[in-house]
Formats: C-alpha cells, sequence, structure tokens
C-alpha cells in the first residue's frame, strides 16, 4: 500500500484555461509556436501539445511577462473520464431548476 501523499491549499488558486490575451502577447505566441513546430511537432507528430498555460508559465517564470488573476465564486464541473457524466448533467439540471440558466442558453440574443 502506497502511504505517500500530498496536501494541497483548498483555496490555492487554478488556471481553467480561460485566458483575455493582448493582440501583442498574440505575436509572441506565433513566434514561440514556430519554435515548437520545429522542435516538437517532429519527433512526435500526433502527441505534440502547444499548452498555453504551460507557455504562460514559462514566460513567468522568466520574468517575461505578468498576468493578473481573477477570482469566481462559481464552481468548476470537469468532465475527465466518462464517469463523470452522471454527475455533471445533475449539476446542470440543478442549476436550471433553480433558474441560474435557460435551457436555450441564447434565446435572447
Amino acid at each position: 500500500m502506497n502511504t505517500d501523499f500530498v496536501l494541497y491549499d483548498v483555496n490555492s488558486l487554478v488556471s481553467m484555461n480561460m485566458w483575455g490575451l493582448t493582440p501583442e502577447f498574440l505575436d509572441v505566441l506565433e513566434d514561440c509556436f514556430k519554435e515548437f513546430f520545429e522542435k516538437e511537432v517532429p519527433g512526435n507528430p500526433l502527441k505534440a501539445e502547444y499548452l498555453i498555460p504551460s507557455f504562460i508559465g514559462e514566460l513567468l517564470e522568466q520574468g517575461k511577462m505578468a498576468v493578473k488573476v481573477l477570482k469566481t465564486n462559481d464552481t468548476w464541473y470537469g468532465m475527465t473520464y466518462h464517469e463523470d457524466v452522471a454527475a455533471v448533467k445533475d449539476s446542470f439540471k440543478k442549476m436550471l431548476e433553480k433558474g441560474m440558466y435557460k435551457v436555450d442558453l441564447f434565446a435572447d440574443l
């Protein structure tokens, strides 16, 4: 039995991959994507991923950019495994029943 465990701060901030980026940043992103495509893709063309959060993390570590974190009290629902679908569907059903969302999200547009 593995007795190793990690304690996590339940109040720590996490990224849910929702980024608001400036046009200038997109130029940096494009330049680095070219480098990624030349170095990473040839070795593993079907699995190579250009992960924007990782790229931003590298720039932060290098002091080349800053970000502003926006906090929210909303709940995140993830579906990593097929077994997660029922719980997420139930959560959305409850939000619909409470009137947080309309059945047709875009009916008023």
